[in-house]
């Protein structure tokens, strides 16, 4: 999740609507800009809940198992995120050379959905819940959380040949 600080795109890549287009419409410059946009506003609000203001009430609440109740809305939120990200995502179509590129974006976006997910499971649980209905949410949420570190590094790479293919120059923090 660190990388997260150093991988974010320039401010003017920023999020691109996906409406219009897409598929064998694109240059590559433009998919590839609308294929990092998609990951720069997933890996934000990822990043929100994992090192960002979010991140420390939610960490001390799954510590404590108190409070996680009262992040359920945010959680929400952040899920039905990922699935407006992943609707639009397969509204995209990719070229032949972006294959690969665009399946690791959606497999990036649907572990983060997934992390969410888990998250507003474990948020609805009793006041009363016992350690049997919380491990097998934990064990869930940390097999997604590593996958999900292990898919933005291969996203990261499959986005760099992508660019050095097409001769597209990324600029990254």
């Amino acid at each position: 999740m660190k990388r997260f600080r150093t991988l974010l795109l320039a401010a003017s890549l920023g999020l691109l609507s996906a409406c219009g287009g897409g598929g064998s419409g694109m240059s590559a410059s433009e998919y590839l800009t609308e294929n990092v946009a998609f990951w720069n506003g997933a890996a934000s609000t990822v990043q929100q809940w994992t090192l960002g203001n979010q991140s420390e009430q939610l960490q001390k609440a799954l510590a404590t198992g108190e409070g996680l109740d009262t992040l359920k809305p945010g959680l929400e939120r952040a899920r039905t995120e990922m699935q407006q990200y992943l609707t639009r995502i397969d509204q995209m179509p990719p070229d032949e050379d972006a294959k690969d590129v665009h399946q690791k974006l959606r497999a990036y976006v649907q572990s983060a959905e997934e992390m969410f997910g888990i998250l507003v499971e474990m948020a609805s649980l009793p006041a009363d819940k016992t350690k049997e209905q919380v491990m097998p949410l934990a064990e869930k949420l940390q097999t997604v959380g590593n996958r999900i570190d292990t898919e933005m590094q291969a996203l990261d790479a499959a986005q760099d040949a992508y660019a050095k293919k097409h001769g597209i120059q990324l600029q990254r923090h």
